[in-house]
């Protein structure tokens, strides 16, 4: 970082809200930072910003944050490395050195993705971070990352499988048997190509010396060691399967209940729309008495009396006020009827739900049995597995031991040579 970047007012208020401990406020002026970047200084600034944090006490917890909210994309800065010139693309990833041996946790997840990567700077990049990494306190002891990187020796790419081999040694200290394992295997399925069988050889040169032999002897499980193994596994599938078929039996349970708690529903519902059936019918029956009972005025009424005249149209007033009710009441069960077929279209897509419900529990229970099914042909599968690996670790104790035989009967012949 030259004087000029050091002046920077941005580059000062980040250096003050780190000496603060005003991490989350470090954190988001960095992205503005970054994000009012071009593409030709994004790294010039990202490179000020790694030296800045690197010098900070509290740096490293800043760079932990900005890495795990994406502001700074580990797959995306190596690909814009890949971009610069070698010389410039080693000095950046030396500043991610002490990152990677503290807080490799950031690198790995990507390790296998970049080590795919069709640009093979990136894939050399990758394989530069793994060793810095390894370098670190805590052990890179994952299998599939290993036979990943074993992979590489057959790269197109020279350098990328000189950074393969360099990484494979840095591991194969600290775990020979897992990268004696892996090479030997891709070796083996590759037989016919001379320049991996080369890399694989200097591989295990550097790694298999007489005192990792038994360290690898040591490593390699004994047959009882792998037959308890294989117990104590067939015996934890053997609980997960019977936890299985108990959550499958609960299942089924709560199935039947529900079922019997949906059939309650519908009988309750019928018996209320009944109800309301017979009370729609006693008052249609109320209507036609009523009717009944009505009488017409005769066409004599000019020859009828006052009084009688005065009777009449009291009781035609009562009729039409009847009738006023019967409309009233008409209304009022037609009323009911809509509420009827609304309660109906309720019940039916009531019983709809639930029948979905009950469909999609049963569908759940087809699903568990066939993960039961799946996991106990899993299982044999393991111990098949298993099986081949005692063999060809057998394998691998007898081709190191011809090695070593090879390697005594060379240094016998030098020593004679010498002699004569």
């Amino acid at each position: 970082m030259t004087d000029k970047d050091k002046e920077n007012p941005e580059i000062t208020k980040i250096k003050d809200f780190v000496k603060d401990e005003r991490i989350d406020d470090a954190v988001n002026i960095i992205a503005l930072y970054l994000g009012d970047s071009t593409q030709d200084d994004y790294l010039k600034r990202l490179e000020d910003i790694f030296e800045l944090l690197l010098l900070l006490h509290g740096g490293r917890i800043v760079l932990r944050f900005l890495i795990e909210q994406l502001v700074i994309d580990i797959p995306s800065l190596l690909e814009n490395l890949s971009k610069r010139d070698s010389v410039l693309r080693y000095s950046f990833l030396l500043l991610l050195k002490t990152l990677c041996e503290n807080e490799c946790d950031l690198f790995l997840p990507h390790s296998e993705d970049l080590l795919d990567s069709d640009d093979p700077n990136v894939r050399e990049a990758m394989l530069q971070l793994i060793i810095f990494m390894v370098g670190g306190e805590v052990e890179i002891d994952d299998e599939s990352l290993i036979k990943k990187i074993a992979y590489t020796l057959a790269d197109e790419k020279e350098f990328v499988v000189e950074k393969a081999t360099q990484a494979l040694i840095s591991i194969g200290k600290k775990h020979p048997l897992w990268v004696t394992r892996a090479v030997t295997n891709y070796a083996k399925e590759h037989p016919e190509n001379e320049e991996l069988k080369n890399a694989v050889d200097a591989v295990l040169k550097s790694i298999v010396t007489v005192e990792k032999i038994d360290e690898i002897v040591e490593e390699t499980p004994s047959e009882e060691d792998l037959i308890e193994k294989e117990e104590t596994e067939i015996i934890d599938k053997e609980l997960e399967l019977k936890k299985k078929e108990l959550e499958i039996k609960k299942k089924k349970i709560e199935l039947i209940e529900k079922e019997k708690e949906l059939e309650e529903k519908i009988i309750l519902e019928k018996e209320k729309t009944l109800k309301l059936k017979e009370e729609i019918l006693e008052q249609e029956i109320l209507e036609q008495e009523i009717l009944e009972q009505e009488t017409t005025v005769p066409k004599e009424a000019d020859l009828i009396p006052k009084k009688v005249k005065k009777q009449l149209k009291k009781e035609e007033s009562e009729i039409i006020d009847k009738e006023i009710e019967l409309k009233k009441k008409d209304l009022e069960i037609k009323k009911k009827k809509l509420e009827l077929e609304f309660k109906e279209r309720e019940i039916e897509e009531m019983a709809i739900e639930e029948k979905e419900k009950a469909l999609k529990i049963k569908e759940e229970l087809i699903e568990k049995e066939s993960e039961l099914s799946h996991a106990e042909i899993e299982l044999k599968q393991k111990i098949i597995k298993e099986k081949e690996q005692k063999m060809i670790e057998t394998e691998i104790r007898r081709s190191i031991e011809e090695f070593q035989e090879l390697d005594d009967q060379g240094k016998d012949d030098d020593k004679k040579n010498e002699k004569d």
